[in-house]
């Protein structure tokens, strides 16, 4: 099943953990859930707990919440909320009743993966990839090896680039990455040459790859690159400020 998240990349080495419940309103209660959520992080989650929300807009998952809590350390998840008997009653009452699913992931960001990872966006792209186990390694040095990589091409699209990558955690043998472009002109910035065409004759990812690491690992990277991903998701969304704890 999908999961995503989405957050800003303001951590630190002991706060890159994520925790994201989707959940898919039941047909008809839309609104009505939106009303409950308003209502629930109104009484329950204040600017100290910041919690950010986001709507799915494309693909199986159209329709979906991503109810984001961003910022977390490994000893957070020791704590338990001082509230939360009461807390969680009012998820039962006001909050499940309007849910067909809902799904739980946590996730740590990955700052090696990422481009450009700071860019504010209330638009993206979120692909997903699941990776096979036994090229989850290879996968993740390679990704590594391309992000630094991409950081020496320049021109109006790879200068405005910007993706944010996390890895699943606890996902048992399923290892899953996702990477996330933040669009911070919108969606008209998917726009071929939105931000203009490349220099004539100015070095590509594959000329500064090749540079770096020859010709042989270039070949070896796109084989890589194709053979360790089992399935791979994609979908746009958008942040919801009117949802997100202020």
């Amino acid at each position: 099943m999908l999961l995503m998240v989405i957050t800003l990349a303001a951590y630190s080495q002991k706060t890159s953990l994520t925790t994201v419940n989707t959940v898919r309103p039941k047909k008809g209660d839309k609104m009505a859930f939106e009303a409950a959520y308003k209502q629930h992080i109104a009484k329950f989650h204040k600017s100290q707990e910041k919690l950010n929300v986001y709507e799915v807009l494309s693909g199986p998952y159209q329709g979906c919440y991503h109810l984001v809590n961003s910022g977390q350390s490994y000893e957070g998840l020791d704590k338990d909320r001082s509230d939360a008997t009461a807390h969680d009653m009012d998820l039962d009452k006001t909050f499940f009743p309007l849910l067909d699913e809902t799904m739980n992931g946590t996730y740590r960001f990955m700052d090696s993966l990422s481009i450009h990872p700071d860019v504010q966006a209330e638009k993206f792209v979120v692909n997903v990839r699941h990776i096979k186990p036994s090229l989850e390694a290879d996968y993740r040095a390679e990704s590594a090896r391309g992000a630094k990589v991409f950081a020496k091409v320049k021109g109006g699209f790879s200068d405005n680039l910007s993706v944010n990558v996390f890895e699943q955690l606890w996902d048992g043998n399923d290892p899953t990455v996702v990477s996330i472009r933040n669009l911070k002109d919108g969606f008209k910035s998917l726009e071929t040459d939105f931000y203009g065409a490349m220099a004539a004759g100015a070095p590509t990812f594959k000329d500064e790859y090749i540079k770096a690491y020859g010709t042989a690992d270039w070949d070896k990277r796109v084989k890589l690159m194709d053979d360790a991903v089992v399935k791979h998701e994609q979908y746009i969304m958008k942040f919801r400020k009117d949802l997100s704890s202020q």
